[in-house]
């Protein structure tokens, strides 16, 4: 009986202990994650603002991208030692992201946005299409049913070249 009131009595507690460090432990996970940002924008060198932010967050990624490539390449040579792998590759990546000046870091993000938007927009018509002129057409209904997909196809590329130009001129 003794055994089971000091087992409740000590699940109870750290269940008390547990939600009060959980308080604590996410306040602390929250300013980490600042903290991370701030160093990652160059907060100390640059100043605040929100697009600073964002460029810090871009340099963290950058940072970690260039890491992997290097780390992943001087795997490749011979005779080299992790540590050494490791630490060339977490200076030459540190040196990267810190000197790569924002305007190119938004060059970048400009370039994968437009990659992407090719890719997702004009990916599915390009399938369609070649779906089209590829199968067979065999009777009149399925010459209907490709006439039908063709002139929405068109009117969706009006569409979206209709708010592409409402967005580019947007401020």
């Amino acid at each position: 009986m003794k055994k089971g009131l000091l087992l409740l009595f000590l699940i109870v507690s750290l269940l008390a202990v547990s939600s009060v460090m959980a308080a604590s432990l996410g306040d602390t996970l929250e300013k980490v994650g600042e903290k991370i940002l701030e160093i990652g924008s160059l907060k100390f060198l640059l100043g605040g603002g929100a697009d600073n932010q964002f460029f810090g967050f871009v340099r963290i990624s950058l940072g970690i991208l260039i890491f992997s490539v290097l780390y992943m390449g001087l795997n490749l040579i011979p005779n080299m030692d992790r540590t050494v792998a490791i630490t060339v590759g977490v200076i030459l990546a540190i040196i990267s992201a810190v000197f790569t000046p924002a305007s190119i870091l938004a060059a970048f993000g400009t370039t994968y946005a437009t990659l992407f938007a090719f890719i997702f927009v004009g990916g599915p018509i390009i399938g369609v299409l070649y779906l089209l002129f590829v199968t067979p057409t065999r009777s009149r209904a399925i010459a209907g049913v490709k006439l039908i997909v063709l002139t929405m196809l068109l009117l969706l590329v009006n569409e979206i070249s209709h708010w592409a130009i409402i967005l580019a001129n947007a401020p």
